[in-house]
């Protein structure tokens, strides 16, 4: 026992150092970043109430949705895309829906909606196929018009995605800089009545975002699935299918995109909004694949440091990032889970002794720093959100516990999925959503109640391809 508490003193130590130098001077950076842009944290959220502005001269944007059964959302989403995206074309990918999902694309208005169908066997591939199909149609859209592809971008947006209006207009001016490949756009998730969303969007506003904000000062930003925007000579110096097959395709364009040379970044200037999940048990699933992606992108480190395009600090950044699980959250799983079998043993012998006491007064001093971060997490969250108050966000600081213990659970997952080779994944379901009027732009409306399964859409028919 004394060699295993040697062991894991040693190892707390080192988490603790990892955890100080890497995440916590990023989300440092990320604080000072927002209150310089928008003069305070919560700044942002105005976004949402703004007027669309229309796309700068001389820039074309595409948005990819790839699709797969998502007639819950997929009206709701084009819907908001047409009236609060002034000048952006939407290349919807339905990659083999067995529901009404094509019907209701089709129903949509004018040049501006393009309905790409993947059939089977060619569909269901994986979402990183879809999107290069939809990336090809859009090639064909370019060469038509004779535009250049250093001023068009291409948007990935999830079926449930909502980006705040005129987004697209304020991310084609960080494009005006010719270093820039990529932009990601800050998360919120909707529905946070909920205490499961709530904590998902705590996640997601709070501590992601922040940290993706100070990954800004490295230009290494990591590329999500929603809210992803790509130049489209970026994507092509990756190659004709810029997307791969992994479970974690946004994470493994951005790690291309870096290798290459290219910036990737973020914003306060825009956000989007997307569906969360209520089910413990289809959450742990959908972190399980996002870790396993995560955690198998490792095997670009060779890659990464052997391209001299990648600045020194940007493959310093981007190791780290790759590393998390491997020296964050497994790690600290062992020593949460043997800090807590020493209390339930009452023997402390061998002990690292913090403070004079039993064991267990010992193990809750250890825990001090996490609970610590525990509450610094929802004040900053108080400090980023206009929907709860300070009291009630220090009434949730331990409720983060749970985001760590699913992190837990998803990373051992993952790491088993791994060992055992499995790759195929099922797709997570959609919940249904009150729909959004014509002429409405509502980038963070509520989940509030039951919607009609197929809501009314206005307008001709869209242009339709296959693919």
């Amino acid at each position: 026992m004394t060699v295993l508490d040697t062991i894991i003193q040693h190892l707390a130590v080192a988490i603790a150092v990892f955890t100080g130098v890497y995440n916590l001077s990023l989300l440092g950076l990320g604080i000072v970043l927002a209150r310089r842009a928008d003069g305070s944290l919560r700044a942002q959220l105005r976004l949402a109430h703004d007027p669309p502005v229309a796309l700068p001269a001389g820039w074309s944007v595409f948005v990819l949705v790839p699709c797969l059964d998502e007639e819950r959302v997929i009206a709701n989403t084009l819907r908001c895309l047409l009236d609060g995206q002034p000048g952006v074309r939407v290349v919807v990918v339905d990659d083999g829906s067995e529901d009404a999902t094509a019907p209701l694309v089709r129903a949509l208005c004018g040049d501006r909606v393009t309905l790409v169908r993947r059939t089977l066997p060619a569909a269901r591939q994986g979402k990183g196929a879809a999107l290069n199909t939809g990336l090809r149609a859009v090639h064909e859209r370019v060469e038509a018009e004779g535009l250049d592809p250093a001023r068009v971008l291409v948007c990935v947006l999830d079926a449930d995605g909502r980006m705040t209006p005129g987004a697209a207009s304020r991310v084609a001016r960080l494009f005006e800089n010719p270093t820039v490949g990529g932009v990601q756009l800050a998360v919120r998730i909707r529905g946070r009545q909920h205490w499961a969303l709530r904590l998902q969007d705590l996640e997601f506003w709070a501590l992601s975002a922040l940290t993706q904000f100070g990954r800004i000062a490295t230009g290494t930003v990591s590329m999500g699935g929603n809210g992803q925007f790509s130049r489209l000579s970026a994507l092509d110096s990756v190659g004709p299918s810029p997307w791969s097959d992994s479970l974690t395709e946004d994470l493994d364009l951005g790690i291309s995109l870096a290798t290459r040379g290219w910036t990737v970044t973020s914003t306060t200037g825009a956000f989007v909004s997307q569906q969360g999940l209520t089910s413990p048990r289809r959450l742990l699933r959908q972190r399980t694949r996002w870790y396993h992606g995560h955690m198998s992108a490792v095997r670009r480190l060779p890659e990464l440091w052997a391209r001299p395009a990648v600045g020194g600090l940007g493959r310093v950044e981007l190791t780290g990032y790759l590393l998390v699980p491997y020296l964050v959250s497994l790690p600290s799983s062992v020593v949460q889970h043997y800090l807590f079998v020493r209390v339930l043993s009452g023997d402390g012998a061998g002990m690292l002794r913090l403070v004079p006491g039993p064991v267990w007064l010992n193990a809750l001093v250890w825990q001090l720093p996490a609970f610590a971060a525990y509450l610094v997490a929802a004040l900053l969250y108080w400090r980023r959100t206009d929907d709860l108050p300070a009291w009630k966000a220090v009434c949730w600081s331990p409720a983060v516990m749970v985001c760590m213990y699913l992190g837990f659970a998803a990373g051992w997952c993952a790491l088993w999925q791994i060992v055992t080779r499995r790759t195929r994944w099922a797709k997570t379901a959609r919940a249904v959503e009150a729909p959004v009027t014509s002429g409405t732009v509502a980038a963070d409306r509520r989940v509030h109640g039951a919607a009609h399964r197929h809501p009314p859409l206005l307008g001709r028919g869209g242009r339709e391809t296959a693919g």
